[in-house]
């Protein structure tokens, strides 16, 4: 019967798009329940596929937000694309925040990066994970449920499991909906790292290239990476932050360290967007800290203060 009510979804295609979904959700709200199950079983086996220079991405289509950055690869975030396309080959790229892996899945495509993506919330990790398996990208990225701040413990993230690719916060948000509820109704416990114990702890490979899409926590995310971005492997930064606010304060951290902003104004969706990158331009020895050769002892460690 599900399947029935698909094909002739089918038949609709001339239909406007709201109407004819609103038209076929009226036919499926009447299915038992486990034909409904075999209906979002055959939606979802449909990904969405978009064309790029490095070939196709499948996308899984789990929300309208999911199809949205799936359909938009392309042309929301242009200066993101060339800022990834210029990595050296043989690099390590780091995804903080990968939301759905956007621009983790373009990066893999290349064929020549290893990707590692790290997304906090369970619904939109489940989704670039996915993604990642469509793709058949498991072996180039390796995926890690997290985040990342100043300090060892668990937060608590705002969000929504039913809200499939949005843009979660671990500060309290203050948002409402048309309701006057707030917009991400819910809490979810998650694992935060500093960057410089992660990668202590896991033997992780010092990254080349970071991206940090994480608002809320940039500076705290900056603080704890205090030995990793003193190496010199780790050649630029991406991050999202206001040039004259948060930005500046990253500028003064990276300044010592020989680093310089070489890109702002960067486009998101044919609008200027607050982005930033910084590159190493030079490399003073003497604030290159070694890596200390033993863990640290989490044992006294204290609770996060964003919880």
């Amino acid at each position: 019967m599900a399947s029935e009510i698909l094909k002739r979804a089918k038949r609709l295609a001339h239909i406007p798009t709201r109407a004819s979904a609103k038209y076929v959700l009226s036919l499926l709200k009447w299915l038992p329940a486990e034909q409904r199950a075999d209906a979002v079983d055959l939606l979802l086996s449909k990904p969405v596929v978009v064309d790029t220079s490095h070939g196709k991405i499948l996308f899984l289509n789990h929300s309208r937000v999911s199809y949205w950055r799936g359909r938009t690869l392309m042309t929301k975030e242009p200066d993101s694309l060339e800022w990834i396309d210029a990595m050296q080959p043989g690099s390590v790229f780091w995804d903080i925040g990968a939301n759905v892996g956007v621009l983790t899945l373009y990066a893999a495509t290349r064929g020549d990066i290893e990707v590692w993506a790290f997304e906090p919330a369970a619904v939109n990790y489940y989704n670039l994970v996915a993604n990642c398996e469509l793709n058949r990208l498991e072996k180039r990225i390796r995926c890690f449920q997290l985040g990342f701040s100043d300090t060892f413990g668990v937060a608590d993230l705002h969000v929504s499991q039913l809200m499939s690719a949005q843009s979660f916060t671990f500060k309290e948000s203050k948002k409402l909906n048309a309701g006057g509820r707030r917009t991400f109704p819910s809490l979810q416990a998650v694992p935060i790292f500093t960057i410089d114990d992660f990668i202590r702890q896991h033997g992780a490979p010092c990254p080349n290239y970071i991206k940090i899409d994480v608002p809320g926590l940039t500076q705290e995310i900056f603080a704890g990476a205090e030995h990793t971005l003193a190496q010199p492997a780790l050649r630029e930064i991406q991050v999202e932050a206001k040039e004259h606010k948060g930005g500046r304060c990253i500028a003064e951290r990276l300044a010592p360290l020989g680093f310089k902003l070489v890109k702002r104004g960067m486009r998101c969706e044919g609008r200027v967007q607050r982005d930033l990158v910084f590159a190493r331009v030079q490399l003073n020895p003497s604030n290159c800290p070694l890596w200390p050769s033993i863990s640290p002892d989490l044992s006294n460690a204290q609770p996060s203060k964003f919880q």
